[in-house]
């Protein structure tokens, strides 16, 4: 069965279980279509639901993710003016008005939004880090942190905002401080933080190269299938002059690499200055090319071996 078969059987599930007046069978099914059903009978049959079970909030919910998956702004604004109506104070209505705005370009109103669902729901980190977010994308990323902040004195123990304050002093170059960010959100998941890459990546960018590679190898053995880490890894140990152990990282993250170009650039960029590698490094080198025509220094590699 096609997708679009399968999205409508996901429709006629939801319209079965509002005849039935099965309003927690809806919602799993209202949200199962939403996903994946097409745009008009989804919408038909979430509205219906909704008319049927009107103090079931998550339905209204389901209706706005779904104008935003089809970036269908004009329904999301009736649907939000009349969902807001019915429920004032949830703060969900707020957060996806916000992702709305964020989608269409609209920054002010993004995080006008998503601060009232921060008000709404102080506990709410998500909205915190979707508005630093907004003002690092704008380039005001001293207005992410004068945000996060606040946040972070009410949730001190919350890795995610710390590895959001990480991310806003990388935008303006304090390397040091990023370290030191990154180093608090991996301490307060100590067991399998989804942050040791990036601290990796910020330790290289600080040139605290064996740092890099300690955490590089943390990194690895949480999640071994994972190109950036394997990257950290090899940049760290070719800067240490562990040839080998930097052979050893970039042709893993080639490996693993789901979009392998910037991976065999960087496999052949490295093999181009080893001896005896130099076919293989072409074949790598052209491959990358290919993928990122604009990237100079592999076209100056390339150049560089078929040199006499």
């Amino acid at each position: 069965m096609g997708a679009t078969g399968a999205g409508l059987e996901k429709v006629v599930a939801l319209e079965s279980a509002v005849d039935r007046r099965d309003s927690a069978a809806a919602v799993a099914a209202a949200d199962e279509a939403v996903r994946s059903g097409p745009f008009g009978p989804t919408a038909a049959a979430v509205r219906r639901a909704l008319a049927a079970f009107p103090r079931e909030p998550r339905l209204g919910d389901l209706l706005l993710e779904l104008h935003l998956r089809f970036k269908d702004w004009e329904g999301f604004d009736a649907s939000f003016g009349d969902l807001r109506r019915r429920f004032p104070t949830r703060p969900e209505l707020q957060y996806l008005a916000g992702k709305a705005f964020e989608v269409r370009g609209n920054a002010c109103a993004a995080i006008r939004a998503y601060g009232r669902c921060a008000r709404l729901d102080p506990d709410d980190l998500d909205a915190v880090v979707r508005i630093a977010h907004v003002f690092r994308d704008r380039g005001r990323p001293f207005l992410a942190r004068r945000r996060l902040r606040r946040a972070i004195a009410r949730h001190p123990d919350a890795p995610s905002l710390h590895a959001t304050m990480a991310y806003a002093y990388v935008e303006d170059g304090q390397h040091a401080k990023a370290v030191s960010a990154f180093q608090e959100a991996v301490s307060l998941e100590p067991q399998d933080s989804p942050y040791l890459e990036e601290l990796g990546v910020a330790l290289l960018v600080a040139e605290r190269w064996k740092r890099a590679a300690a955490t590089a190898v943390k990194a690895i053995r949480a999640r071994p299938g994972r190109e950036k880490a394997w990257t950290v890894y090899a940049v760290a140990h070719r800067h240490l002059g562990n040839d080998d152990h930097a052979e050893r990282g970039y042709r893993n993250a080639v490996r693993y690499a789901r979009d392998p170009g910037r991976a065999q650039g960087n496999l052949g960029l490295f093999l181009s200055k080893r001896a005896g590698f130099a076919d293989e490094a072409r074949g790598y080198l052209r491959a990358a090319l290919e993928a990122h025509p604009d990237w100079d220094s592999v076209r100056d590699a390339l150049d560089d071996l078929a040199a006499p």
